[in-house]
């Protein structure tokens, strides 16, 4: 059984205050180095988590961004970065925080859920993804990256469709690699986004229907794994994947080509 979170003792309240001014400074700047944020993610105890629900409902929507930030992350003494103290309290808080009339603490509640991964949150993410702000849509599509639940898949294959770039390209990420969902509304998706405008969105829906085996990706995965193309080498894993080799095949792409064009010649699936 996971280990009890250790209680955090008033005296220890001082320092969470001190380590959240210093981690609203960090936003402040947009600074790469969260040494103060970090910190915080690591006080998972039950009264660091008092501490930060207190803070998702502060007047400043800076310091309830950095709740959702937290929240998303928050993991207690002993646990790894990747585990986390408090799951369904954080998923509470997080839910609220998605009503929240600033977009940018929308766009980091969306993101914190999406580190959770919490599928009963599914349906209020999948809610918003006709949201006007791309950014919210962005976040959306990838909260829900990974999910198979019937009401992310149809949100995420109507992001695929989206304006935004970065949009498509999460959504697409996240329909190509659940190779469990298949059919023909599934690989026509993929299909519609080989030609992408965005070269990443291209690559994932390539790999999408090479992990599924489909020959139709064969004519557009050959001409991109050409040096035609600017970054041919985007494409080797899903020439990899179609041919069944191993991940750490020592191939180049002109080998790739090579075999991928004797089984479209060959009319081998």
């Amino acid at each position: 059984m996971p280990s009890t979170p250790l209680e955090t003792s008033q005296s220890d309240l001082p320092c969470l205050d001190s380590l959240i001014g210093a981690a609203v400074a960090e936003m402040r700047r947009d600074d790469d180095r969260t040494p103060a944020l970090l910190a915080l993610q690591g006080m998972g105890t039950p009264a660091g988590l008092a501490r930060i629900l207190d803070l998702s409902r502060s007047p400043e929507p800076i310091r309830r961004r950095l709740a959702a930030v937290v929240l998303g992350h928050m993991h207690g003494p002993g646990q790894r970065g990747d585990e986390r103290a408090f799951p369904e309290p954080a998923c509470d808080a997080l839910l609220r925080l998605l009503e929240d009339e600033d977009a940018g603490v929308m766009v980091e509640a969306i993101f914190a859920l999406g580190h959770l991964g919490n599928r009963r949150c599914d349906p209020a993410l999948a809610a918003r993804r006709h949201h006007e702000d791309s950014h919210v849509r962005y976040a959306v599509a990838f909260a829900l990256c990974g999910s198979t639940t019937p009401v992310a898949v149809e949100a995420l294959l109507a992001l695929m469709e989206d304006a935004y770039d970065q949009v498509r390209d999460w959504a697409t990420t996240g329909i190509g690699q659940s190779t469990e969902l298949d059919g023909p509304e599934i690989r026509a998706a993929l299909l519609r986004r080989v030609d992408d405008e965005d070269v990443f969105t291209q690559v994932e829906a390539m790999h999408g229907l090479a992990r599924r085996r489909d020959a139709r990706v064969l004519p557009p995965l050959i001409r991109a794994l050409s040096r035609e193309h600017l970054m041919p080498h985007l494409f080797v894993d899903a020439a990899v994947a179609y041919l069944g080799l191993e991940e750490d095949a020592d191939l180049t792409e002109a080998d790739l080509m090579t075999r991928l064009r004797a089984l479209l010649e060959g009319g081998m699936p």
